[in-house]
């Protein structure tokens, strides 16, 4: 056998090696949880470039939760979380709905048997994270939804959205204080394309 035959034959049985090894690469746990998936739909250039005030939507501040978690503490979690990710970004809250330049709508659905086409028929989009080789016994799917809308037009008419991104991840509904931190992480990326206001850039 030849100098240059030897070497080929060493460089294939050592390509099968690396290629066996690999093929015995499980995903542990926590890279199981660290799935996300995100999609976007609108354009976030038709928030005008002077708005630094937002209220919450009237009729979007829908949660659903199963009976792990407590629906007014995630509604008020997920308030606080999207008040500090748009605070970083300029963007201040203000009660009065008059003196807002747009509207924010959210949902959340965690630890529920919601589905990805009735998410898909409440939100108008779908990220479709499978559930293939996660635990399902340790980490639930969950899904965060975020909108923006036009300010209060006319009295009596539908709202007109401009933004909005869905997300879904997995997290441990059994461990609060990681399930807290995922769910803020979350939440800040679904926010990065967000452009920040003058007073911040």
């Amino acid at each position: 056998m030849s100098v240059l035959q030897q070497v080929c034959r060493q460089f294939v049985l050592l390509v099968c090696g690396l290629l066996s090894l690999t093929a015995c690469v499980s995903m542990d746990d926590n890279a199981q949880q660290l799935r996300t998936t995100i999609v976007m739909s609108g354009d976030l250039s038709q928030l005008p470039p002077s708005a630094m005030t937002y209220s919450w939507h009237p009729q979007l501040q829908k949660i659903f939760v199963d009976s792990r978690l407590d629906q007014q503490d995630v509604l008020k979690h997920m308030q606080n979380t999207l008040k500090k990710s748009l605070l970083s970004k300029g963007y201040r809250w203000v009660e009065d709905p008059q003196l807002a330049d747009f509207q924010v709508g959210f949902g959340v659905a965690m630890g529920t048997q919601m589905t990805d086409e009735q998410i898909l028929a409440a939100a108008g989009l779908v990220a479709g994270l499978s559930t293939e080789g996660v635990n399902t016994k340790k980490y639930d799917k969950g899904s965060i939804l975020i909108s923006f809308f036009r300010p209060l037009g006319v009295t009596g008419q539908p709202y007109e959205m401009m933004w909005r991104v869905l997300a879904q991840g997995f997290a441990n509904i059994k461990d609060m204080d990681e399930l807290n931190v995922r769910f803020d992480e979350l939440v800040e990326e679904m926010l990065l394309t967000l452009p920040a206001t003058q007073a911040v850039q």
